[in-house]
């Protein structure tokens, strides 16, 4: 903890500050998944819990390296041609 606190000190007040949004939000939508699920872990809940973390961490890449967030947008890019292309059949 006290690493993380001393590399926060070190970046920008704004970045610092946007890292903290962005995981608190994350944290947030963890739990209120975890709220809302039934007993156990489903293949809906293991691909819910999955998807909000790798969006929260992507996010937070793209606010620590802000000259390369084509990296985090491909990343989210993915998540979402996931979601939209769930339940889809193939013929």
């Amino acid at each position: 903890m006290d690493g993380f606190l001393q590399a926060l000190g070190q970046m920008d007040i704004n970045r610092g500050i946007a890292i903290l949004a962005v995981l608190g939000f994350g944290i947030f939508a963890i739990v209120k998944i975890f709220s809302h699920m039934k007993q156990g872990f489903g293949t809906f809940n293991v691909r819910i819990t999955g998807i909000v973390i790798v969006a929260t961490f992507a996010s937070i890449l793209a606010v620590l390296n802000p000259t390369a967030e084509s990296a985090a947008i491909g990343i989210l890019g993915a998540i979402a041609g996931y979601l939209f292309g769930f339940g889809t059949e193939n013929k």
